[in-house]
């Protein structure tokens, strides 16, 4: 497992450089994820530094693999042997060169977000929901189990989602772009009202009104798609990015505190109920799996769920020491 450097560069500058190639590495371990998130919440000039390489790295546009190779291949200037490093040992490093060589082309005219102006942070617990107003009047309807980094700047507007969901009502600003990082997949809007839904390196969009676009993937394959009202899409790994039509008013009743399920198996529809409770529901037989399920659900009312469950398909609900309880074919 590849762990953490321990010598960081101390320059905000030149560890957002660090920090940027290993993310696009491609072979970034969990350890090296946890030491990346406190390095971008130690410090605000971090954050300022990180967004504005990673806005670069857009404006450069895509590099296929065959440039890719072609820079890996290319002889480098003359330097003594002792300042060399080897392609191998750079790439070991977690050093791209290729992104060395984009970042270093547009440094010079890169433009910076300009000073922090606000900063906070939001979490929720199971089935916990909150509504925040930001300085600019935007808005964030957090659901539960979500945890949100929330950084203003002079010219950018940047979220990081590192878990949950949240409905965005942005106001508009067409000189502070609304931008929502959450891991691989990036959401940039001026002026719009959207969700946004991680489950680890799973992100699902949905666009309420207005647009906004979403880009995923890897560095060297990034895909990009435009979103309008009543259009979503999902960014799984190594799966194509694609706009959908979407039920986003049935997908996002949970504003409402309800839960909505359309002839869902009741495997999903309890992996669903369950983001809301402190213990789980379990399926204690796989055959129930099988089951479909269709109806309006409280999230706040578990036992609510439980009886509709038990009166509409013949599952036993069984209470377990822990809390919980375990659900079975009834007999």
């Amino acid at each position: 497992m590849t762990v953490p450097r321990a010598d960081i560069p101390n320059d905000p500058r030149e560890a957002a450089a660090y920090w940027f190639a290993r993310v696009h590495s491609g072979g970034f371990s969990q350890a090296e994820r946890q030491a990346f998130a406190q390095w971008r919440q130690a410090a605000a000039v971090n954050e300022q530094e990180y967004r504005a390489l990673d806005r670069i790295w857009q404006a450069t546009g895509l590099i296929g693999r065959d440039e890719l190779q072609a820079l890996l291949d290319a002889p480098g200037p003359a330097a003594p042997r002792a300042a060399r490093l080897s392609r191998r040992g750079l790439l070991a490093g977690g050093v791209s060169l290729c992104t060395a060589a984009v970042a270093g082309a547009v440094w010079a005219n890169r433009q910076s977000p300009g000073a922090l102006r606000f900063s906070d942070e939001y979490a929720t617990g199971p089935g916990g929901q909150r509504r925040e107003i930001l300085p600019d009047g935007s808005v964030l309807e957090i659901n539960t189990r979500s945890h949100a980094a929330v950084r203003y700047f002079d010219r950018l507007r940047s979220i990081a989602l590192a878990e949950g969901e949240i409905m965005f009502l942005v106001a508009r600003d067409a000189g502070r772009p609304f931008v929502v990082d959450a891991g691989d997949a990036t959401v940039r809007v001026t002026g719009t009202e959207f969700s946004v839904r991680r489950d680890g390196e799973r992100v699902a969009v949905l666009v309420q009104s207005g647009s906004v676009e979403v880009t995923s993937g890897q560095w060297w394959r990034r895909e990009r798609v435009m979103l309008t009202a009543g259009l979503g899409t999902t960014a799984v790994p190594g799966q194509p990015l694609l706009a959908e039509r979407a039920d986003v008013a049935a997908l996002t009743a949970w504003r409402q505190g309800k839960a909505v399920f359309k002839d869902r198996p009741l495997e999903e529809v309890v992996r669903e109920m369950n983001r809301y409770l402190d213990r789980p529901i379990r399926l204690a037989d796989s055959r129930l799996k099988r089951l479909s399920v269709a109806g309006v659900f409280n999230v706040q009312d578990a036992g609510g769920f439980l009886r509709a469950l038990s009166a509409s398909l013949p599952v036993a609900v069984r209470p377990r020491a822990d809390g919980g309880v375990d659900l079975s074919l009834a007999q």
